[in-house]
């Protein structure tokens, strides 16, 4: 089996997981507190921007302009759900200015530079070092306080792992993604997006097991 093989399963597996996930969100979110509520609305934003993405696809259209609007969108909504986990003052009064600043920036980087063909590298590299600092801030909290007993019961660690994880990849990516465009290899192009599809698959799961779980007080 090749490459393109992988793609393509490891990118339906990754909508099927999406979808499930988007549902088991809906089914919970009575249960759900405020901070996972917007994880909830997180995973329906990325499903609209899959949606959007394939029929972009299926009209042969370029979908390029779709990624900076996730990477606004998905920011700002992993901030809120972050502001809800970490509990701190100092992080909720500086999160709408840097992260506010951040979604200005991918507005203005499609408003100046439209075209279809090239990645937003730095909103890539800037959303990916967002989800970074959101994740290894949560981490530093749990070696700071230490009042998880058990950290497999933590719904946010396993957002945070998942996070972390996907975000790394995502930096990878996003540094060769223009130079993989100009210097085009579809063998290597199908490697690195089915590596994407997988650190999505990754992503999602954590999230859906932080959403199946009962929150430990």
């Amino acid at each position: 089996m090749d490459a393109s093989f992988w793609l393509v399963w490891t990118g339906q597996l990754s909508r099927i997981i999406l979808l499930a996930v988007g549902l088991l969100g809906l089914a919970r979110y009575r249960q759900l507190p405020s901070g996972l509520r917007y994880l909830v609305g997180l995973v329906w934003f990325g499903l609209t921007i899959e949606v959007c993405a394939k029929v972009l696809h299926d009209w042969k259209g370029s979908n390029l302009l779709l990624a900076p609007i996730d990477a606004a969108g998905e920011l700002w909504l992993l901030s809120l759900v972050y502001a809800w986990a970490l509990d701190s003052a100092t992080f909720s009064r500086l999160r709408p200015w840097l992260f506010g600043a951040f979604v200005l920036y991918a507005g203005f980087t499609v408003a100046l530079a439209p075209e279809f063909t090239r990645f937003k590298t730095g909103v890539m590299v800037l959303e990916s070092l967002g989800m970074m600092l959101l994740a290894g801030l949560y981490f530093r909290k749990l070696l700071n306080e230490l009042q998880v007993p058990r950290l497999s019961q933590a719904p946010m660690f396993w957002v945070s792992t998942g996070l972390l994880l996907y975000a790394l990849g995502k930096f990878l990516i996003a540094l060769f993604s223009n130079y993989m465009l100009a210097h085009y290899s579809l063998q290597l192009s199908l490697v690195m997006w089915t590596i994407h599809a997988m650190l999505i698959v990754v992503l999602y799961l954590g999230y859906g097991r932080a959403l199946w779980m009962r929150p430990q007080r």
